[in-house]
């Protein structure tokens, strides 16, 4: 297929093959797209800064490249197919009025920074057998109110939910080991925090800025606390120590 780069004569279009890396890349009149069933992925920034609102992939994507829809900032809904294995990073960059993301719960491989900076996307329910949320996942996602956490979840990495700052419903699961640096930094609404037997690491900054967080029980699995996890949390007045713990750099 063609690449249609920057052309602003395109408003809809039919897709019925694959196609190249950046292949819609700032058609700023691009407003709908009707993808068929042979096409299997959505290429790298293929949709990069176009005005697609509403999106339905079809049954036959499999992965979603990086950057394929970053800076779309007319994409309310997204419909994500069932059969959906991997949306790669960056792939929903910045896109700043999505709001429902329908399908995502059946994703079992979403990389770093995909919803970045998604600023109305409200609610996530993730797939119970992702073991890790990678960097910058859902950073900036400040509608973001709850979350479901995966019941496999074993590490939650640098900057996850970083100003996530409606962030106040989600449970940490049980077999959550690792919390890392501004994992939770300025979620100025969380309140409570129920840490669960099992956790070894809490890194720097984890929950700075935590404004509205009052108290906070360390459970006996905790090994290590990195330098300021609980900085700027001026609310927090009672931490319960269960067992003798590292105060680390890390």
């Amino acid at each position: 297929m063609q690449s249609y780069e920057n052309n602003q004569q395109i408003t809809h279009i039919t897709i019925d093959e694959n196609m190249p890396a950046s292949c819609f890349k700032a058609c700023r009149h691009l407003q709908c797209i009707a993808i068929s069933e042979k096409v299997t992925y959505i290429s790298a920034y293929c949709f990069r800064s176009t005005c697609l609102d509403i999106v339905k992939l079809p049954e036959s994507i499999e992965t979603i490249e990086e950057y394929a829809f970053e800076n779309c900032r007319n994409l309310t809904e997204i419909y994500l197919p069932q059969g959906l294995k991997t949306i790669r990073e960056g792939a929903f960059y910045g896109c700043h009025n999505l709001k429902k993301v329908y399908g995502i719960e059946n994703v079992k491989n979403i990389e770093a920074g995909a919803f970045c900076g998604c600023r109305n996307l409200e609610n996530i329910e993730l797939n119970d057998e992702i073991e890790e949320i990678k960097e910058y996942t859902f950073a900036c996602c400040q509608s973001l109110k709850t979350i479901h956490l995966p019941n496999r979840l074993r590490k939650i990495s640098n900057h996850a939910f970083q100003f996530c700052e409606h962030l106040s419903c989600f449970r940490l699961p049980n077999t959550l080991q690792h919390i890392s640096p501004f994992a939770f930094s300025s979620c100025s609404d969380i309140e409570q925090i129920f840490l669960p037997e099992g956790i070894t690491h809490i890194d720097s900054y984890a929950f700075e800025d935590c404004l509205k967080l009052k108290d906070i029980t360390l459970p006996k699995s905790l090994q290590s606390i990195g330098k300021r996890a609980f900085w700027g949390c001026d609310k927090l007045d009672k931490i319960v120590f269960q067992s003798k713990v590292m105060l680390s750099d890390r």
